[in-house]
């Protein structure tokens, strides 16, 4: 199909950017299986292109955690949650090509996502938070 100049099909549909991962690709499936791993990408995108330690989101996420659960993260909590995110959830999601995790520097940044995956994502997210939500009977 022939692109216009704003890089959509002739059916106005966006193409993805060359080497993001799309919905057609398994791996990104096996990515999303993983409720920490779909809550991390989307903190990531919050925190913007440049990215943060993964220091801060072991905190974040621990917090998070702690806020669903209605308890208090506590510091083994955070550490248990800092070494799943560097030895699992980071170079898993790395691999796949969703983030740029960076292990010596301690750093990981969210890379372009595919409009379908960003979709995909939000709502998700927007599910699971659908359904931590307590019903209000009236």
């Amino acid at each position: 199909m022939a692109n216009d100049a704003s890089g959509a099909d002739q059916h106005g549909e966006e193409n993805p950017v060359e080497g993001t991962v799309t919905l057609a690709d398994d791996a990104l499936y096996r990515a999303f299986a993983s409720r920490q791993r779909r809550r991390l990408l989307a903190m990531l995108r919050d925190v913007g292109r440049d990215g943060t330690s993964v220091d801060e989101l072991a905190t974040l996420l621990c917090g998070y955690d702690a806020t669903d659960a209605s308890t208090m993260g506590t510091a083994d909590d955070r550490d248990r949650l800092l070494a799943a995110l560097t030895h699992v959830h980071l170079p898993h999601l790395d691999d796949v090509g969703l983030v740029e995790y960076d292990r010596t520097a301690g750093t990981v940044a969210p890379r372009p996502l595919d409009p379908g995956v960003e979709d995909l994502l939000d709502r998700s997210v927007a599910a699971e938070s659908a359904r931590r939500r307590p019903s209000r009977r009236t």
